[in-house]
Order: C-alpha cells, then structure tokens, then sequence
C-alpha cells in the first residue's frame, strides 16, 4: 500500500458526511487547516471502499480508483461487474454480444430497471448499434465512459428518499474528479496500445488530466482530454427465427424450421474522444460552487455481412428439391436440398452486406451550489442539461441470391452448412454467375435530451433519535425521439426491384480471412462487398436513392416528472439510519405515427400517415426505510425496505414499428397506457469488518414486483415495406402490463488480505426472479460469482480476476424467448512503478476466449455463437 501526503481541502468530517450518504454527496465540504491522504494502490482503494461501505446507512458497494486516472478495469463496466449482485451485459438481445461490455443488471433485473447517476444527476445516452438506437431503453452505455475520469462509484441497493426513482434493481452513481480533492498542481497522462486478437491490429489509447487550485484551496480547475481507438471483429453463426410448418413434407407433424441460418462476420472502428472539466469556488467552510461537464463522442462506422442458408424460402418454394431430412424435438435439425427440376432455379443462399455509418454523443453542464445559512442549516441546489445521440447517418444494405441447393446439420452449438451447386472459391466466375436482389437502408437519429434542477434543505436537530432533516424537490423534462429516414428508389417506388448485376463489380476480390471462425468450428470462405462499389451501384440503379421520412419506424416521447420529499436522519447509540417518504408527478406525451390516424397529414412513398398523440399523467409515493445497527465493533447488521419503481422505456410507450421481412413478423410500436414496474423492495444482512482490508458479508434480498411489461399475443396486421411495395399480412405484438413477479436471493462476500501483499476477494449472487405465473423473468442470472486474486508491493501491482454468470433469459427473438448461455471470463492486470512517477502496465480482456452463446427453448436449438475474441493492453501511466 502506498500513502501520498499532499495539501487537500476535503477534511475529516467531509469524509464522514460523504461516506454517511455516497449516492449524492457531488460537493464534498471542505476545511482548508486539514492535511488529508490521497490513497493509491489496490489494497489502499478496498480499504477506502470498505470505509465508505461500513460508514452508509444503506446497502451499497462502493468502488475507488487505485490511483488519479487508474481505475480497476479498463472497462468501468468491467469494474461494475466484480461488485457483490452485478452483471455486466455486452449488447442487447437483438444485437447479440460484441467484445466489450456495455450494460449493467444488479441482481438480475432488466438492465432498464436500474438507475445510472453521474455525479448525482441524470446523465443522457447514445447508442452506436442501430437495434439499440430504435429500442429506445433507458438504461446507460457504460461504453461511452472513459474508467480514467471516475474517481469512485457506489451501487446503491437499498432506496431512499432523497435518491432519484426509477431503480427497482438499483442505481449506480459514478462520481468523477473534481480540482480541490486533489494536490495543488497535478498532471496525469497515460498512453497505451490495445491489440484485439481476432482482427489482429494494434490501435492506440490516450488520456490526460490536468488540476490547479491556488494557495488558498477556494478555487481549483480540472480539464482532461481522452482518444481511444479500437479494433472489433465478431465472428459468429446466426439462426434468425424458427418458423412453424404444419404438415412438414407430409409427416402430420408441426416442425419448427430455422428460417436462416447465417454466418455472421462483423468488423468495426470505434474511435471514443472527448473530455470533461470541473470548475470549483469555495469561498468560505459555508459556501461552494461546482461547475462541470462532460462531452464523449464515439465513431462507430461498422460492416456486418451475413451468408445464409434461406431455410424458410427452401420449405416454401422447393420442397420437391428435398432429399434427405433429420427432425428432433419437433425441430427440423438437419435437411439437404439438391437443384429442383424445371427452370425455376433453387434460391438456397442469400447474402446481406450491411454497411453503417454511426457515431453517439453524450454530453452535459452542471452547476452545484451549496450554502450553509447557519450551524445547523444548510441548502444546495442541482441544475444542468444533459443530452446524447445514437446516429446511423446512413445504412445500405446490399442483398444478393445465389441459386444453388443447400443442405445443414446441428452439430452442438452451431450448424454444418453445404453448398453443392456452389464453387468453393468465392472468387471463381461461377460464384459471381447470380443476380442481384434487393436493397435497403437509411438513416436513424435517436436524441434523448434532459433538463434538470433540485433544491434541498437540511437542517441539524440533533434532539433524541433524530440527527437531522432533509427536505428536497426535483424537476426533469426528459425527451426521447426516434427519426428514421428509409430510402426509395426514383421512378420505382419503394422496392428497388431485381435487376440483373455483374456481381464482379460489386464483390472485387475480397472475402473472409482464412482464420475466420477460427475456434468454434469450421467456417465457410465467402466474398465480402467492396463498400464504395454498392454506394455508386446503389446511387445509379433507378436514378438512384431518394430519402423519405418513414412514419412507421419513428416516435417521440416527452416525460415530465416533479418529485418532492422528505428524510430523517436518525441515529443513537450504535445505530444509524433514515426514514422518508418521495411523491413524484409523471406527465408524458407520445407521438406514434399510424396509417389508421383520424387525420393523414404525411403522404409520401410510403403512404399515407398521421400523428397519434396520447397524453397521461401518474402519481407514485414510495416510502423507504434504512437502518444500520453496530452490534459490536466489528459487526453491523442491517436492514431495509421501500417501495420503487422504474418507468416503461421509452419504445415501451412511443416505440417505432418494427419488422422482420424474412419471417414477417414485428412488434406494433408502443403502448402509451402502460404502467410503469413498481415493486416493494427489502434487504437484511449483516457485515463482519474483522480487518482493515478484511470483510465477510451476507445479504438477504427479496423483491416484490406488481407488473412486468410483456409482449401480448401475436395478432395479424397489414404493412406496406419496401421488399412487400403493395403490403403483407405480418404476425404482430406490442408491450403489455402482464402479472406481477418475485426477485429473491443472497449475496455472499469475502475481502481478505493474506501476507506478504497477496490477498483476495469472492463473492456470490443467487438470484430467483420469477413471473407469478412461474415463468422466467428477463435478464436473471441465478448464479454468478468473482474470484480476484492481487498481488502489491513497493514496485508491483497485479490483479486476476474471474466472472462467472449463469444462463439467463436475454429478451424475446422473433417471436421466441432467447437465453444466453453460461459464461466466464478471466481479465488481468499489472502495474510497475519504475519510479515515483511513472508506472508501465498491462492489461487483458477475456484471456479464456470466452465465446457468447443463445438458443431458444433449449440449450439444443442454437440462436447464435460468437467469438469477440481477446483485447491486451500495453503502455504507461504517469503523473506529476
């Protein structure tokens, strides 16, 4: 462990208030005769964490960086994840897992049941991955965060009255540095080299920090400045829906037929830049103010290219080209197609190269203010705006059909696929020798914009049982909207028609590399469009491409919510807690757009559309309680209960018509009368600090859930898309309030330094989240588990560290439940300090090449498999 001295301004008794109350204490008071610590290291940041933990009156975990600009992970995610009852997500249902984690669930509720807080206030989000763009959800991309601007972050499991509504999971408050916690004058800079093992490239990962304040510690000023580039490849192998066959090639039986089985190459450059400043003024102990902001900006321009076998066009068009066939639990597992007799030629592969250009933002301005009107009266207030975008500012999609028989076979966690008729060089004329089918595309912009103020008084009773009082009231005006922009052709409507194509002047020569799915089995070599050649294609078929507001696939949410509440601190001998009770105001307004409106005011390529607005207002009152009692020095039981509530995501309420033309199926946009998730939340435990690094823990929780929103029954309804230009019968669903649910477990922890610098931590999460009616619900995992093992002295810092999560329910999937299955992953990090200033580290992610596996009703009927493979990081840190 090592302890640097430096002239600070946060005193003793700051500390004590901060640690009393983590999830909102953004303005740290300060007395400027103190001389306090800035701790660093791994063992120093898990003995400040426990402080903190040991100090709350709630139930939370509470993670600090080891040093300025050097948090646990590289990840903040990452990090997140290690904590007791947290699971890290890497993409959405729909999305599938890319090579970094995203998204965070506490204790197995939906990652949009929880909170994010950044310095106390609500922070806006921007998604680079177009399904997560029209979504619509609330939770927060952790992705879009640097780990070198937080100094500390709380999960914060238990409610309490003056903590913003909307975690029924929990909230996660992520506080970054501010200039007066620090020395006088500080520089941080680090640069590093990430290598991503599947593409096989080096980029490089930059930051630096800069902090003054003056002599007097009443003013101090922070600017930091980060760029980081990364290199993605996913290989994988996708099944895109099952569809039901009555009376499969006349057995009598029902048969569940993969529609399309694909083989999915994914690449991608994110290049993340921005930076973040913080002014601070305390002019006196009894006055403060903070100024600060953040802005982040990712470019996420991606390709994703899919060869699949057409097994829904094969079953509906060439059942007499069916040679041989295996079925197994009522699912069609293995088939052979050969060519069908005649001319009409057998379409058994297709061929989608997608090419996106995104990018995301999120940025914000905050002040903070606090005054103490006298000893025992004290107001501060909390205004700022935050906004963040998800941006696809254009996505063609380029479709090709090849005529050729087909055949396939399960084998574990993926499929054989075989092309008879098919040359094996994906460069041979006879490859190239197809037409050219379709192709879509366009824009989506997905803002989401808030502004926020609160004002709060607290006034010191300090008479009997109670310590103090908290009085507080918050304001948001929240806006969510989702524009997307399709694409039509002049002179030909919305389809841009099949059209006999050279596919040599698209496809130039370029294919999968030769270790593609390298690992999972073995894969197929196939061509890859040349993205500027199907740009010109595209913008000379037809006269080319002409943008058009699509009203179907857009929506707007407005949300204004006004809360006030109430708290006492209370507290006597060897107990501690609160009591209080919030009563918050939602006022929201949709915008859907319908071709069924009472007035059609949009009349364009698409038809005919009008605005459907629907307007409604809700009240919630959620009292909590929180107590901390010290049965002996060392020990400290504690307990909780509170009702929550999370609202519908914004998709839930507003969201875009979405279909899928292959299976045509989709979800009928939102559902503006849903009810928000509302459930009475409790906790008990018990806490044994038997060291000042040491702690064994268990924590008992149950959660009572009134209503989930659910997807109804399937319903048919026409629409008109630009593959169907004169409309198809689609097999709808849109979100409903279902029954309610339980979430109940235990989490179980041990921190325990051993000797000579080594030490460890476990812990474990049992998670039971169920539907009343039995049935599994979103995002539970009923087992996870951390193993770390750290190793520090003088010169040296290493850290091992395993996740482990079981099986969960992702979402539903074209028009079936899909699991992910278990997963683990062992990270690793190591510092050296070649002198008081400078250190050399390294990092890696995923070393077990961990790969992410789905399937639908059982671990037998693939979904997908994915393979992101391992990141390393090598470089150095230094400060002054």
């Amino acid at each position: 462990m090592v302890f640097r001295k430096a002239l600070l301004v946060a005193s003793t008794s700051a500390l004590t208030l901060l640690a009393a109350s983590p999830a909102l204490a953004a303005d740290e008071p300060k007395a400027t005769d103190v001389e306090a610590v800035v701790i660093t290291g791994i063992r120093a940041s898990l003995q400040e964490a426990l402080e903190s933990k040991r100090k709350a009156d709630q139930v939370v975990e509470v993670i600090t960086a080891e040093d300025i600009g050097k948090f646990p992970d590289m990840n903040v995610a990452d990090s997140l994840g290690r904590v007791t009852g947290v699971n890290v997500v890497t993409g959405s249902a729909a999305a599938g897992g890319f090579g970094e984690n995203e998204r965070i669930a506490i204790r197995g509720t939906d990652p949009n049941l929880n909170l994010t807080l950044l310095n106390g206030h609500g922070v806006a989000t921007g998604d680079w991955f177009v399904l997560d763009q029209t979504s619509g959800g609330r939770s927060f991309n952790f992705s879009m965060l640097p780990s070198e601007l937080v100094g500390r972050m709380e999960v914060i499991k238990s409610a309490q009255a003056n903590i913003p509504e909307g975690g029924v999971g929990g909230t996660v408050n992520v506080h970054t540095r501010n200039p007066l916690d620090l020395p006088a004058f500080t520089v941080n800079m680090s640069a590093q080299g990430a290598y991503a093992s599947r593409p096989d490239k080096w980029t490089p990962q930059l930051s630096g920090m800069i902090s003054w304040k003056n002599d007097a510690a009443t003013l101090g000023i922070l600017v930091g400045l980060f760029y980081e580039a990364r290199e993605f490849r996913r290989d994988g192998q996708e099944f895109l829906g099952y569809g039901d066959v009555p009376n499969f090639a006349g057995t009598g039986q029902t048969v569940k037929v993969p529609n399309l089985i694909g083989w999915s190459y994914f690449t991608q450059e994110r290049i993340r830049k921005g930076g973040n400043f913080a002014i601070q003024w305390e002019p006196s102990d009894r006055a403060a103010l903070t100024l600060s902001g953040l802005y982040t900006k990712m470019d996420a321009d991606n390709v994703n290219v899919n060869s699949m076998l057409w097994g829904s066009w094969l079953v509906g068009n060439a059942m007499s080209a069916l040679t041989s066939y295996t079925i197994k639990d009522g699912y069609l597992t293995a088939a052979s197609w050969g060519p069908m007799a005649g001319a009409t030629p057998v379409r058994g592969r297709v061929q989608d190269d997608i090419f996106r250009t995104a990018h995301s933002t999120s940025w914000f301005l905050n002040l903070d203010g606090r005054y103490e009107l006298t000893d025992r009266l004290s107001v501060s207030g909390q205004i700022g705006y935050a906004e963040g975008e998800g941006v696809t500012s254009d996505s063609a999609a380029w479709e090709t059909y090849w005529h050729t028989g087909a055949s396939y076979e399960f084998k574990g966690k993926r499929a054989d696929v075989s092309y008879p008729q098919l040359p094996s060089d994906p460069t041979s004329p006879a490859y190239l020798n197809n037409f050219f089918g379709w192709s879509w595309g366009g824009k989506v912009e997905s803002p989401d914009t808030e502004f926020y103020a609160k004002g709060d008084v607290d006034y010191q009773v300090d008479e009997g049982s109670v310590r103090s009082m908290h009085f507080g009231a918050r304001y948001t005006d929240h806006t969510r909207e989702l524009t997307n922009t399709a694409y039509a052709w002049a002179g030909n409507g919305i389809n841009s028609g099949a059209s006999t194509v050279d596919l040599g002047s698209v496809y130039k020569g370029d294919q999968t590399p030769s270790n593609y799915f390298d690992g999972i089995g073995p894969g197929i070599r196939y061509s890859l469009a040349n993205r500027q050649a199907v740009f010109d294609l595209l913008n000379s078929t037809h006269g080319g491409r002409q943008f058009a507001f699509y009203p179907p696939a857009s929506f707007a949410v407005s949300e204004k919510t006004a809360a006030v509440y109430a708290m006492a601190n209370l507290g006597g001998d060897r107990w501690r807690g609160n009591i209080g009770v919030r009563a918050v105001h939602t006022s929201q307004e949709t915008t859907q757009y319908s071709g069924q409106a009472p007035v059609l005011t949009i009349d364009n390529v698409f038809g005919r559309f009008g605005k459907i607005e629907t307007s409604r207002d809700y009240w919630d009152i959620l009292p909590s309680a929180n107590i901390a009692f010290d049965l002996t020095d060392d020990i400290i039981l504690r307990g909780s209960a509170a009702k929550v509530m999370s609202r519908p995501g914004y998709a839930q309420l507003a969201g875009a018509v979405s279909l899928i033309e292959t299976t045509l199926t989709g979800t009928a946009g939102g559902n503006p009368s849903l009810d928000p998730f509302r459930a009475k939340q409790f906790n008990l435990g018990a806490e044994w600090y038997y060291g000042k690094e040491a702690l064994l823990a268990l924590n008992f929780f149950y959660l009572d859930i009134e209503s989930y929103v659910t997807m109804s029954d399937p319903y048919p309804e026409v629409h008109r898309t630009p593959q169907n230009p004169n409309g198809a019968t689609f097999r709808m669903q849109r979100p409903i309030n279902g029954g309610g649910g339980t979430n109940k477990g235990f989490e179980i922890s041990l921190q325990q330094p051993v000797a000579y610098g080594f030490g460890f931590i476990v812990n474990y999460t049992y998670a039971d989240a169920k539907t009343d009616a039995g049935a599994p619900i979103d995002g539970n995992s009923k087992n996870t588990y951390n193993l770390t093992g750290y190793f520090e002295n003088d010169w040296l810092s290493a850290r091992l560290a395993y996740n482990f999560r079981s099986k969960f329910k992702s979402g539903n999937d074209r028009g079936s439940d899909m699991w992910q299955d278990d997963i683990g992953s062992l990270d690793a990090s190591i510092s050296v300090s070649v002198s008081d200033n400078v250190a050399l580290t390294f990092d890696a992610q995923n070393l077990t090449d961990q790969q992410l596996y789905y399937y639908v009703d059982n671990p037998n009927i693939p979904r997908a498999v994915y393979d992101n493979g391992r990141t390393f990081y090598v470089g150095a840190r230094a400060k002054f």
